[in-house]
């Protein structure tokens, strides 16, 4: 046997594997069985089944629920159209008093306020609780059927056709201008995504960015709408103008008023109050030509039945000295008065003339309303002291 070299004797060395760390001892507890590594067993054969959860008893429960609800939200829907529609826009003007942003403010919720609910649902939804965000889904899901109730179909093709009473053309421009501002919105979205690709910063913050923006676009469209609307008609100031000239003829203010309610129109309230009456205005008028002097007390009431029904029952407050007008256009009763400056008799001469500055104010009125001021016929039996014929 010849020597090994060092070299072959390398070679042939067999490698050793490396040493592991040695793990160390646990100290031993008192009272406590010591398990050895060597004791735990893989378990052999199929893997332990996890306990099976029980059925409940009332899970049909939850059935039940989702048909019952499924039925009361079509009920509740033609519920909203039918009935909650029209309390919603009389209680609105009734609230505040028919004026032009109150009528506005109450279109654009309808809108605004389904859709601070979905964003806050969104928001909230793995923030709040189970029973928070149940409540949220409930009122998002009621609120937005109220929304639909104002949405036209076959038989009614227009929202003026579902909105109507006092102050529903101002109510129409704030429901309008609110689906604007959530269309804003949406282009808002959209843009806010195509710079977030290229700005870090926008695209980090694109849900904060898109609620911001959607909540100021949204609110913009209030005082927007309330600049372009035109007026409900309930400042007699605007009405009225200090001096208000028709047919060649001169009148001159002399009183305004502007009240909610109708007490204090006529000596026994009861009989304006038979009907819900919202508000009055009061004018006075004197002429330039004659001793001739107007007044008109003009009453909203919520819709032109009431109005017509008030009308019926008032009884005749003609004296010698005070001739008495009753007349209603749309809701609104007009209570007009005329006389001598000096409280004489009107004679059956003197009532043509004297009756012609409550004429022209109640057409000054009543045009107005409509949206087109014209000038009485003085060639009618109501005409001025020297007829024009």
């Amino acid at each position: 046997m010849t020597d090994q070299g060092p070299i072959e004797y390398v070679g042939r060395k067999k490698l050793r594997p490396p040493k592991q760390p040695k793990v160390p001892k646990r100290p031993r507890v008192p009272g406590r069985p010591t398990v050895q590594p060597s004791d735990v067993r893989p378990a052999a054969g199929k893997a332990a089944k996890a306990p099976a959860k029980k059925t409940s008893r009332w899970a049909w429960l939850y059935v039940v629920a989702v048909i019952v609800g499924l039925m009361a939200a079509f009920v509740g829907y033609v519920f909203l159209g039918t009935i909650l529609r029209p309390m919603y826009v009389s209680g609105a003007c009734e609230l505040s008093a028919c004026s032009t942003g109150g009528m506005v403010i109450a279109g654009w919720l309808v809108i605004a306020v389904p859709a601070a609910l979905i964003g806050a649902t969104a928001i909230v939804q793995k923030l709040a609780g189970r029973t928070t965000r149940r409540v949220l889904l409930g009122l998002t899901i009621a609120s937005v059927l109220m929304a639909l109730s104002f949405v036209p179909g076959r038989r009614r093709r227009g929202l003026s056709d579902l909105v109507k009473g006092p102050g529903a053309d101002q109510f129409i421009d704030g429901f309008l201008w609110a689906l604007g501002g959530i269309g804003a919105t949406l282009v808002a979205m959209v843009l806010l995504a195509v710079i977030g690709r290229k700005a870090a910063v926008i695209g980090r913050n694109y849900t904060v960015s898109s609620l911001v923006a959607g909540a100021v676009l949204v609110v913009t469209a209030v005082p927007v709408a309330v600049s372009a609307t035109g007026s409900t008609g309930t400042n007699p100031e605007e009405i009225f103008p200090a001096v208000l000239q028709m047919n060649d003829d001169v009148l001159t203010r002399t009183a305004t008023a502007n009240q909610r309610g109708c007490d204090g129109v006529l000596a026994d309230d009861a009989l304006l109050n038979v009907e819900n009456c919202v508000m009055a205005l009061h004018v006075a008028y004197r002429t330039d030509d004659s001793d001739a002097v107007a007044s008109l007390w003009a009453v909203l009431y919520t819709t032109s039945d009431a109005a017509d029904a008030v009308r019926q029952a008032l009884p005749s407050a003609s004296t010698d000295a005070l001739a008495t007008i009753y007349s209603t256009n749309k809701s609104w009763l007009l209570l007009g008065t005329a006389a001598h400056a000096d409280g004489g008799i009107i004679t059956k001469a003197d009532r043509p003339w004297v009756l012609w500055p409550l004429r022209q104010v109640a057409y000054r009125f009543i045009g107005f309303q409509n949206g087109l001021l014209l000038d009485p016929d003085p060639g009618d039996e109501i005409h001025p002291r020297v007829a024009s014929r």
